[in-house]
């Protein structure tokens, strides 16, 4: 189970998109003190945007709570602040991110990996926070949303997505998207020089690679 520092702050952040609105999308943050700090808790962020996906704002809303704590801190007293968000994408991409960087942005199978552009501001403002902001920032994942504070971040997030915003989500690139003829659990296909047939049903362009895209697709009959 999550472990909170009573003596931390805690920023809950959460991320919405809202695919039958044309993937309008929004974020929050609502920071909580601990009773060393006056004050309870505050909704410290909200912003929309015109279209963007979901993994996208879960991970802006961490990056604007980064640099929240850069232009607040420090605190007397404090010297930890939790960031709790649900987004497993988020929580377990932090400890590989940095993997990426150094791998061209790809991973151990040698694929562009997505959100290119967020990672990078990311590792960058995440790198900074100790030496401006003299605190130690941890990430923690959380399931469900039972607490009042994981509710309100929730609720929004969601206001956030429906009110949508002037603002442009210049990194996201929905592709060509098709509803997959087939059911169950997407996997990897070894090419081993085998002969397919296959139906792509998604293909989105690779920001920031060399005529690269990124496509998913049926494999309607195999010969090997």
């Amino acid at each position: 189970p999550m472990q909170l520092d009573p003596h931390a702050i805690h920023i809950r952040t959460d991320g919405s998109c809202l695919q039958q609105r044309g993937y309008r999308a929004g974020a929050a943050a609502i920071v909580v003190y601990p009773n060393s700090v006056t004050g309870t808790s505050e909704q410290i962020l909200d912003f929309g945007f015109v279209a963007s996906t979901n993994q996208r704002m879960e991970l802006k809303a961490c990056i604007e709570a980064l640099r929240w704590i850069v232009d607040n801190a420090p605190w007397q007293g404090v010297t930890r602040v939790q960031i709790i968000t649900d987004s497993s994408y988020v929580k377990y991409n932090i400890a590989r991110a940095p993997t990426w960087r150094s791998n061209d942005w790809r991973n151990v199978h040698n694929e562009p990996r997505m959100n290119i552009d967020l990672w990078k501001e990311f590792l960058s403002v995440y790198t900074s926070v100790g030496r401006r902001a003299r605190v130690r920032v941890t990430f923690h994942q959380t399931k469900g949303k039972k607490e009042l504070d994981l509710k309100a971040v929730d609720k929004a997030a969601k206001t956030a997505a429906e009110r949508g915003g002037p603002k442009i989500d210049r990194g996201y690139s929905r592709g060509k998207i098709v509803r997959s003829a087939l059911p169950g659990i997407a996997t990897r296909l070894e090419a081993t020089g085998q002969t397919i047939v296959i139906r792509p049903f998604t293909k989105k362009i690779m920001p920031r690679t060399k005529g690269e895209n990124r496509i998913k697709f049926d494999v309607f009959s195999e010969e090997q």
